[in-house]
């Protein structure tokens, strides 16, 4: 009879480091990291990496189930003028972290233009901020330019994020100990450990510190399926927050991907990069383009233009975020001129139209 998962995964790293013995002290130190060690966890409950992208196992069930975010990075800010540096840089009030809750931010180029958006939360003596790995090193490279004489440091983190639907954040909840989070945005955390309440995608679950055996063994013990990167996607597909990503960086000011209806602006806390555009658009304009949830049959990416059914050879607008559904076709999130919907529209480059789906947020610039 096989062994429990928890065997399991505990044999498995510890063969891979018994097989490590000739490597030297640096790569055996390289193989305990805490993605290393989460990792192993996912591959003994079944799950497989391939090309960089995790295939789960389990797409359902009642025990609930995680995907490991392996296209997002993690980053931990410290020093004794990191808020203030922040504050400084970020579309919404750093100010307001206690430890207890989350934001969605965003940083922009003085054009007011997405560069990325980010989930940013404080635990103890520092920041941490999540954000697409595919420009992550690209950002953090731009904002430390800005740091110039103020005590700040930037600290890649080596770990894995996981996130959880409701059964399976419940069951890890319990296994780490600790209760979990009610509301959107709220915090909890235990050794090293943070959780957080994302709205309407789930939970997310982080090793932070230490070497993530804490996590890895919560995750053993709970029993939760696993499942592939395009269900976390879809998620947050569902969930109306579009990732900037390196296809679209610097195409949207933060009201048209929604930003500011998910609390990820501050129209009170002053000066950042592009702060006067976007308050200009907030209270002296009206957005027309903004972010919409959709159906198609074919494949969607990121960055891909949209045309009006009658007007192919004029854009308006694009595919901000996507995921492939588990059958056929694929939900995405666009941003999109507003008036566009009454005519049509299509992604030219694979021949599909766009069927228009619900977001669980209002959007209070739609004339009809």
């Amino acid at each position: 009879m096989p062994a429990p998962a928890r065997i399991c995964v505990a044999s498995c790293f510890t063969s891979a480091m018994q097989s490590a013995g000739g490597f030297s002290a640096a790569r055996r130190q390289r193989m305990a990291t805490m993605a290393n060690l989460i990792e192993a966890c996912l591959e003994a409950l079944g799950a497989r990496k391939v090309d960089g992208k995790w295939l789960g196992t389990n797409e359902g069930g009642d025990a609930g189930q995680c995907a490991p975010l392996a296209h997002f990075a993690l980053y931990k800010i410290v020093g004794e003028d990191a808020e203030a540096f922040l504050q400084g840089q970020l579309s919404n009030d750093v100010r307001q972290l206690d430890g207890a809750r989350a934001q969605y931010t965003t940083y922009s180029n003085a054009k007011g233009r997405m560069l990325a958006n980010m989930l940013l939360w404080r635990d103890g003596d520092g920041f941490y901020m999540m954000l697409a790995a595919d420009l992550a090193e690209q950002v953090v490279r731009r904002l430390r330019m800005f740091v110039m004489r103020s005590r700040v440091n930037f600290q890649a983190l080596d770990t894995l994020p996981l996130l959880l639907d409701e059964p399976g954040a419940e069951r890890l909840s319990t296994a780490l100990g600790l209760v979990m989070p009610a509301d959107p945005m709220q915090q909890a955390g235990v050794d090293g450990v943070a959780v957080i309440r994302l709205p309407h995608a789930g939970v997310l679950v982080v090793a932070t510190e230490g070497d993530g055996r804490l996590l890895s063994s919560a995750l053993e013990n709970s029993k939760i399926g696993v499942a592939g990167c395009n269900w976390a996607d879809a998620r947050f597909v569902a969930s109306g927050f579009a990732w900037i990503v390196q296809a679209t960086q610097e195409a949207f000011v933060p009201q048209m991907a929604n930003m500011e209806l998910l609390g990820a602006v501050n129209f009170r806390k002053g000066c950042y990069p592009g702060q006067e555009i976007v308050a200009r658009m907030q209270y002296l304009g009206k957005t027309k383009r903004r972010l919409f949830r959709v159906y198609s049959a074919a494949a969607l990416a990121p960055g891909m233009a949209l045309q009006c059914v009658d007007s192919p050879e004029t854009e308006i607008g694009q595919v901000a975020y996507a995921a492939e559904l588990p059958d056929q076709g694929c939900e995405a999130l666009v941003v999109v001129m507003v008036s566009a919907w009454e005519k049509g529209i299509i992604c030219a480059s694979v021949d599909s139209a766009l069927t228009r789906l619900q977001l669980p947020y209002e959007i209070p610039d739609l004339e009809n």
